[in-house]
């Protein structure tokens, strides 16, 4: 499948851009929608190491960069032949762009609360637009490597629906925040390595 038109690509799917509220929301989707294109692009030249930008689109290109170079640091520790160093910086690397990538997640939410009036007696909706635009990025990183395959078969029809369901449920959502019908928080995962302290627990049991 080599036009992508149809996958995460695809066009509004029956949401008014004016529902979307402006131009945070409307160009954080017209960022999500970028992710399959940038991914491709980025396996011809070398993703930037940080936003240019300090704006919402530039926030969710930087989460997409991100888990493009986790999924890459991923395949170096499955890769076969590799030997025990490797591996172990690997993982650190691993870890290290984890935790920017976390950070990241919460630069986005944090950055919509910023232009957004919330409605305090709204539903609280405990998965955030930036853990939505999260899952949408991996996804478009999936499909690219599905696509990629020789043979990606029914995987890709799958991939894609999941596609769609979730970036129309990414658009919901922020017409839905516009309005006052849901609110989020930011939620603080504190995975950097200077919030989190070492636990020797399995260290006897694998002795």
């Amino acid at each position: 499948m080599s036009n992508r038109s149809d996958g995460p690509r695809r066009p509004y799917d029956g949401v008014d851009l004016g529902a979307l509220g402006g131009s945070t929301n409307e160009d954080l989707v017209a960022a999500v929608r970028q992710f399959y294109d940038i991914a491709m692009l980025w396996h011809r030249e070398e993703p930037p190491d940080s936003p240019d930008r300090g704006d919402i689109a530039a926030k969710a290109l930087h989460l997409h960069a991100l888990n493009f170079a986790l999924w890459h640091h991923e395949d170096a520790v499955r890769r076969p032949g590799a030997d025990d160093h490797e591996v172990a910086l690997q993982k650190r690397r691993i870890d290290n762009v984890n935790a920017l990538r976390n950070a990241a997640i919460e630069d986005i939410d944090a950055g919509l609360l910023d232009g957004v009036e919330l409605n305090p007696t709204a539903p609280l909706h405990t998965e955030t637009p930036g853990t939505i635009v999260d899952r949408l990025s991996v996804l478009a990183l999936r499909i690219v490597h599905t696509n990629r395959a020789d043979r990606p078969g029914a995987r890709l029809a799958v991939l894609d629906e999941q596609y769609a369901d979730l970036f129309g449920g990414l658009e919901q959502f922020l017409a839905r925040l516009l309005a006052g019908e849901v609110r989020f928080k930011v939620y603080r995962q504190f995975k950097s390595p200077a919030q989190r302290n070492y636990c020797d627990l399995f260290e006897e049991r694998d002795q």
